[in-house]
C-alpha cells in the first residue's frame, strides 16, 4: 500500500481553509512519489486536521459537526481524481473515521479491538492515545486485534503535545510495540501552536523490528511517503515547497534547540493565526527581553518586531547600550521612550496624597510604578500599530511573584514564561552558538540580573540565587513535592519556606497575567492553577 503521512498545521475553526491546504499537500506529495500502476494511494492526516482542535474547545461555536462534514465533502471533491484520504471527524466526543475516495465519503467503523479496515487496503490498528504514553495501554488492545484478524500496521494520528522530556519517548514506546508484535508503526502528528499549546510534529515510521525508517523534522509541515508491504517498509520525505526533498530521517533536536524552535513556532502561529503581522516588546538590556527579541525575530522577521527601550532615572548606561547593540545585531526597529518625566508626574500627584497616609515598611509603590508605566507605553505602541505585545517574564520570576501586575505581566503571550531563569541562559547561549557569534552581547550573560527598580538594585536582593530558586521550584512544580516537608540539599530550610510562601502568595498575579507558551510538563496557569485564596501551600 502506498501511504502518505501529512504532518499538517491547521488553523482552529478554519474548516475550509484546512481542507484546501490538505488537498494541496496531498497532491504535491502524490505527484512527487506516484504509486505503482493500479495501486491506490492513501493519505493519512492528524486527528483534528479539519477542525484544528478537538470538539471541546469549539463546542460553543454553532454548526461544528456540520461545518466539519461540509469541509470533508469539499475535500473529497478536490481529491476526486487524486489519492484517497483517511480523516477523523469529531462530533461530540465520538471520533468518526471517514475515507475520502473518488469524491465519496465512506464511513469506517473502528472495531472494539481498535482496528479499521481500509477497503482494498490495509487493516490498521488505531490506538486512541498519544504515542508517548501508548505502550502499556496499547498492548492489550493490540493482542486482541491480532487475535481477531490480521493487522498490517499500527497507526497513531494523535496530535501529540510538545514536551522536551518526551521528544524521544514516543519512538521508544512505539519501538517496543513494533518489535514485540512484529508490526510496522506509523505516526502522523499535528504541527503548529494553538494559543499556549505547541504541537511539534516529528512524525515517524518504524519497521517491524522497531527501527526508524523515517522521521520528519520538528516544528514545520512535512510529508512522508510510505510503501507498506507484507515483508518490508520503505519511506521517503517529500518537499512541500521549492527545493530538494529533506533527509528521510531527521535528527531529534537537542533540548535547548527544541525549546527555542518551539517558542518560535508558538509566537509565529499565535500572531499569524490571530490575524496580526507583528509584535512589540520592551527591551531592557537584560537576558529575558533579549531572548524574547531573538525568538520574535526568528518567528516573524526583523521588519515585524519593534523593540521599545524605556530607561528610567535608575537605568544604567550599559542597559541601554546592551539593548541598542542587540537591536542592531538583530536588525529590528528600536524606539526609545524615556520614562523619567512620567515617573516625576506620578510623584507630583501621589506624594502629597501619600503623605496623609500611614507609613509603610518596605514600600514597593515607586518600584511598581515603573513597570506599569512601561506596560502602558507598550500597549500604546501595540494599539497604534495593530500588533501584539510579547511578555518577557520567565517561569522563575512568575512562580516567585517577582513581577508587577499590570506592568511587566502585560502582554498577549509570554514566549519564555515556561522557562526557568537558568534555562533562559542555556537557550540564549545555544542561540548565539547557532548564529555563530554574539548576537546577544556577552555582557548580558555576565552582568548580574536586575530590574533596576532603584539604584544598585539586583534580583538577588529580593530572591535566592536563580540556581537555588530554580532547584526549589522544580521540586514543587515538576516533581510535586510536599511543600510542608520539602528539603533541598544544600539549601537552608528558611530559604525553601520563603520560596514556598512566595509561590502561594503570588497566585493571584498569575490568574491575571499573560499566558505562557507551554514548554514543560508543569506550566503555570495550565498545569499549575490553584485558587488564589487557597491555603494548599
Amino acid at each position: 500500500m502506498h501511504i502518505i503521512l501529512l504532518q499538517h498545521n491547521p488553523v482552529p475553526g478554519d474548516f475550509r481553509g484546512n481542507a484546501h491546504k490538505l488537498a494541496d499537500m496531498a497532491r504535491k506529495a502524490a505527484a512527487a512519489h506516484p504509486a505503482a500502476p493500479g495501486e491506490r494511494t492513501l493519505c493519512v492526516t492528524p486527528a483534528y486536521a479539519l477542525a484544528g482542535v478537538p470538539w471541546e474547545p469549539l463546542k460553543h461555536i454553532g454548526g461544528f459537526y456540520r461545518r466539519c462534514r461540509d469541509a470533508a465533502h469539499e475535500l473529497a471533491d478536490m481529491l476526486a481524481d487524486g489519492p484517497d484520504m483517511l480523516i477523523s471527524l469529531t462530533g461530540a466526543e465520538v471520533p468518526l473515521y471517514v475515507l475520502l475516495s473518488q469524491g465519496n465519503l465512506i464511513a469506517l467503523a473502528r472495531q472494539s479491538n481498535g482496528v479499521i479496515r481500509i477497503p482494498g487496503g490495509p487493516a490498521l490498528y488505531l490506538p486512541e492515545t498519544e504515542p508517548a504514553w501508548a505502550h502499556q495501554e496499547a498492548l492489550g488492545l493490540l493482542k486482541s486485534a491480532k487475535a481477531a484478524a490480521s493487522v498490517d500496521a499500527v497507526l497513531f494520528t494523535s496530535p501529540e503535545l510538545f514536551l522536551p522530556e518526551t521528544q524521544e519517548k514516543s519512538e521508544m514506546h512505539c519501538s517496543a510495540l513494533a518489535s514485540l508484535w512484529k508490526l510496522p508503526v506509523l505516526t502522523v502528528h499535528q504541527c503548529g501552536a494553538v494559543d499556549s499549546l505547541i504541537y511539534s510534529g516529528r512524525s515517524f515510521v518504524l519497521d517491524a523490528s522497531g527501527e526508524v525508517v523515517a522521521r520528519t523534522s520538528s516544528f514545520e509541515e512535512a510529508a512522508l511517503v510510505v510503501d507498506l508491504s507484507k515483508d518490508s517498509v520503505t519511506a521517503s520525505a517529500v518537499a512541500l515547497a521549492d527545493g530538494p526533498a529533506p533527509e528521510t530521517i531527521q535528527p531529534v533536536p537537542e533540548r535547548a534547540e527544541a525549546l527555542f524552535r518551539a517558542a518560535v513556532l508558538g509566537v509565529r502561529d499565535y500572531v499569524h493565526k490571530c490575524g496580526m503581522t507583528g509584535v512589540v516588546l520592551g527591551l531592557s538590556g537584560g537576558m529575558d527581553s533579549a531572548l524574547v527579541a531573538c525568538i520574535a525575530t526568528e518567528a516573524l522577521g526583523a521588519e515585524n518586531v519593534l523593540a521599545v527601550l524605556m530607561p528610567s532615572r535608575w537605568s544604567t548606561d550599559h542597559s541601554e547600550s546592551d539593548a541598542d547593540v542587540l537591536a542592531r545585531n538583530l536588525g529590528i526597529q528600536a524606539s526609545t521612550a524615556r520614562i523619567t518625566p512620567i515617573m516625576d508626574a506620578f510623584d507630583t500627584v501621589l506624594n502629597p496624597l501619600f503623605a496623609e497616609l500611614p507609613a509603610v515598611d518596605n514600600d514597593l509603590t515607586a518600584d511598581n510604578i515603573q513597570p506599569r508605566i512601561r506596560g502602558t507605553l507598550l500597549m500604546a505602541f501595540a494599539n497604534r500599530l495593530g500588533r501584539a505585545v510579547l511578555g518577557t517574564g520567565n517561569k522563575s520570576e512568575n512562580a516567585a511573584g517577582y513581577c508587577t501586575l499590570y506592568g511587566d505581566t502585560v502582554g498577549a503571550i509570554e514566549p519564555i514564561g515556561d522557562l526557568y531563569k537558568t534555562e533562559v541562559y542555556e537557550v540564549a547561549r545555544w542561540y548565539n552558538n547557532m548564529r555563530g557569534g554574539n548576537i546577544i552581547p556577552e555582557h548580558i550573560f555576565t552582568k548580574a540580573p536586575s530590574a533596576e527598580l532603584h539604584p544598585g538594585q539586583v534580583d538577588e536582593d529580593n530572591l535566592p540565587p536563580y540556581d537555588v530558586l530554580d532547584a526549589i521550584l522544580r521540586e514543587l512544580l515538576e516533581n510535586g513535592a510536599n511543600p510542608e516537608t520539602l528539603v533541598v540539599p544544600g539549601v537552608s530550610d528558611d530559604v525553601v519556606r520563603g520560596v514556598v510562601r512566595r509561590l502561594a502568595a503570588s497566585e493571584f498575579k498569575r490568574h491575571q497575567s499573560a499566558p505562557a507558551l507551554k514548554l514543560s510538563s508543569c506550566t503555570l496557569g495550565i498545569d499549575w492553577c490553584v485558587p488564589a485564596v487557597s491555603r494548599g501551600l
